[in-house]
């Protein structure tokens, strides 16, 4: 732990009257939310009160291949405090855990408020690593290998045999937290101060006095970053009277009402003002992940709560019109803001622009909203009729004018390509950035640069959205008249030339052996590939080009994107989807679930390890991505008969797609659809989580559930609430079974 000296500015000055004004006073709101979850080896608790929100973390009691770890994380300027507990014996198990029903709302002078409980000790213990201050930093020393800064580092306000206080101010000390601990029952703390300042910290030991009893001690952490009003669950969901339809209304049972605890879960997430991508490890903005899931979920959201979702994208818009992907704030964002040279920034957040696809979200949702759902109806005007209100360069310009410099964006964005439709022309990762879509990272993408899901769907999609909002006189492009013809046209060139740079073909003598391979690399059993060897090549889409428009011939599940987004999807692309939903390894369905990527037909056997089982993008199941999929798979096949079961709303188009006068494809696609479906629903009890990986039986050729924060190389955990991970509330099983 590398620590330097902390400012102590006021720390003592206001010590005093911190603690005579903290207090245990539950907060008196009936709507308090107060849930209980296991994910991943950990026990979430989330807390939401009219004061604060914060979501504690402690390693479950069963749990025994890691450290015992505490986290409190706010959406309150992204802060928190983290702390590992270590056996003091090490041939001792020490298990570190909430009592039960002892969270409260805890407030304090200098506008202090978080949250306070009791943890229960199982025996003698010392404190390690501790961090107090932004969740950013506290996932730079999870995620990253025990990456610490050491301008985040904390001071001991006062210790003594029952008492440790510890306190961080911001680093433009504008707010600050502390974290405090008091000994209770059976418990005294023994305290060795560091000799060397702050660069390190104290030695602290928690003893019991009876080894046969639990020790407690009660903790508190309080932080004065501003707080936001949340969306209860009747301000987020419709009522189910309000639904459109019978699947709508079924789907929406006990979610207005908050009696299902999905719908409480995701209500921890949303605010008045914005919508949090996850929690703990992502408590603030991200563009995508808000964008992807309110598009699944509008068709079961209020006006208030899609609204509110909007118009957090559009203010943060920067002036090219590019959508932020994410949003730091509090204490992190001085650090950035220092690391750009910009310290005299102070904590003004900091947005980043660098993924190539959260731009191209933003149209076709708000199209779908206003122009498809009832919700939206008659409400344009006055929501884009609004002006930002953020403090940063979009203040007082409308949300209209906000949403036509997007479209100018993207509009130009899309020229090269369709002036001239080559690989070198696609959109690509922005020079420098390892990352640009979802996969958001360069193994995710199996090193490629330019990535299918943006060019062949997003771009597209972005363009005919940019359409039907000109024609519809909800959007005006100033000198740009005819923006809306141009989209279209654009539209045409991307639509019949971008998805065919990606294709790939495996002559069938070449795919058995690479099959082969692959479940020997894998551990896998050879039955998986079945007794029939097929004399077909195979055909599929790569995951992404290579910057000289190589494809990265992976096998992936981003054709949801266009079956989702795209309004003209040809015959190929859904023929290669009825492909995909084939058993793995020659497809992506498993029992447990669908996988995002396959490289078992790759050229580059590298890819098989770069994209395993452990890799947070590579042979795992992510939920959304399912949703995705099934939603999509819906929306197309409600394009040919409109009694398809689908809970979204979405007009036919004008004239009904060519391939569904083809018989065998619709029927192909319903039987790919049965297939997906009992693959969903083989992983149903994981069916909100964020993304799970897999064991297999060799004796039952099976898989079965595997934790990827266990199995991960990185320690990658996934987080217990994650926004895009509640879509399945608004995708209905074909089969009629409730989500």
């Amino acid at each position: 732990m590398h620590l330097v000296q902390a400012r102590p500015r006021r720390v003592f000055a206001c010590l005093a009257a911190l603690l005579l004004s903290l207090s245990g006073v539950a907060s008196q709101n009936s709507d308090i939310l107060n849930l209980h979850l296991t994910s991943g080896g950990y026990d979430n608790y989330l807390w939401r009160s009219n004061i604060t929100a914060v979501q504690v973390l402690f390693t479950s009691s069963n749990v025994t291949d890691r450290p015992q770890r505490f986290v409190a994380a706010t959406p309150a300027g992204n802060s928190g405090a983290l702390s590992y507990f270590l056996p003091l014996n090490s041939s001792e198990r020490l298990s570190v855990q909430l009592v039960n029903n002892s969270l409260q709302d805890a407030t304090g002078g200098f506008n202090n408020v978080g949250v306070q409980g009791y943890m229960s000790f199982s025996t003698d213990a010392t404190m390690g690593v501790t961090i107090l201050g932004d969740v950013r930093a506290m996932r730079d020393y999870v995620e990253g290998n025990g990456t610490m800064h050491e301008i985040f580092n904390y001071t001991v306000a006062a210790a003594n045999s029952s008492y440790l206080h510890l306190h961080r101010d911001w680093i433009n000390s504008t707010h600050s937290l502390d974290f405090i601990l008091s000994a209770q029952n059976n418990m005294v703390f023994n305290i060795t101060p560091s000799t060397n300042g702050t660069f390190t910290p104290p030695t602290v030991l928690f003893k019991l006095l009876n080894p046969s009893s639990l020790g407690t001690i009660s903790w508190m952490v309080v932080c004065n970053e501003t707080t936001f009003p949340g969306l209860g669950t009747s301000s987020l969901f419709l009522d189910p009277s309000q639904a459109a339809n019978a699947v709508g209304a079924k789907a929406l049972q006990g979610l207005a009402s908050g009696t299902n605890v999905n719908a409480q879960q995701i209500s921890f997430l949303t605010y008045a003002s914005k919508s949090l991508a996850g929690g703990w490890r992502f408590l603030t903005y991200f563009g995508r992940d808000t964008l992807i899931a309110l598009r699944l979920l509008m068709p079961i959201f209020t006006s208030e709560a899609s609204e509110s979702i909007l118009g957090a994208v559009l203010e943060r818009l920067n002036s090219t019109g590019a959508a932020c992907h994410e949003e730091t704030i509090g204490d992190y964002a001085s650090f950035i803001n220092i690391q750009n040279n910009m310290s005299f920034l102070g904590d003004t957040p900091f947005y980043d622009y660098k993924m190539i696809d959260t731009d191209l979200y933003v149209l076709p949702t708000i199209a779908h909203y206003f122009l498809d759902l009832p919700q939206g109806h008659n409400r344009a005007s006055a929501f884009l009729s609004r002006t930002a209100t953020l403090n940063n360069t979009n203040i007082n310009i409308s949300y209209h004018d906000l949403l036509a410099r997007n479209a100018a964006y993207i509009l130009g964005r899309a020229i090269p390509f369709a002036n001239s439709p080559h690989a070198s022309n696609l959109l690509r990762l922005r020079p420098g950035q390892p990352v640009g879509n979802w996969r958001d990272s360069n193994q995710g993408l199996g090193y490629g640069q330019i990535p299918f899901d943006v060019n062949t769907a997003l771009v597209p999609a972005a363009l005919r959205a940019l359409t039907r909002l000109t024609q519809s006189g909800i959007l005006v492009l100033e000198n740009q008249p005819d923006a809306g013809v141009q989209a279209a046209r654009y539209a045409d060139v991307w639509e019949a030339h971008a998805t065919e740079l990606f294709n790939v073909e495996v002559n069938a003598p070449t795919a058995e052996s690479r099959w082969k391979d692959f479940v020997v690399q894998t551990n896998l059993s050879d039955a998986l590939l079945g007794s029939q060897v097929s004399s077909k090549n195979v055909s599929f889409y790569a995951l992404s080009l290579q910057d000289d428009g190589t494809p990265v011939d992976v096998m992936h599940s981003d054709l949801g994107f266009g079956l989702l987004f795209a309004s003209n999807v040809s015959s190929p692309l859904l023929q290669r989807v009825v492909e995909l939903l084939q058993p793995y390894p020659k497809g992506l369905l498993t029992n447990i679930g669908m996988l995002v990527a396959n490289p078992a037909l790759s050229s580059n056997r590298t890819q098989i390890d770069v994209l395993d089982r452990g890799a947070y993008h590579g042979t795992v199941v992510w939920s959304f991505q399912q949703a995705l999929m099934a939603a999509g798979l819906a929306r197309q096949l409600k394009f040919c008969d409109n009694s398809t079961m689908s809970i979204d709303l979405e007009p036919a188009p004008s004239v009904t797609p060519s391939w569904c006068s083809n018989k065998s494809l619709v029927s192909s696609l319903k039987a790919a659809q049965t297939s997906l479906w009992a693959s969903i629903n083989g992983g149903r009890s994981q069916i909100f989580s964020e993304v799970w990986s897999y064991t297999f039986d060799n004796t039952t050729n099976q898989f079965g559930f595997a934790d990827l924060s266990v199995i991960s190389p990185q320690g990658t955990e996934s987080d217990a609430i994650q926004f895009w991970s509640f879509t399945f509330l608004a995708v209905a099983d074909p089969t009629g079974t409730t989500i």
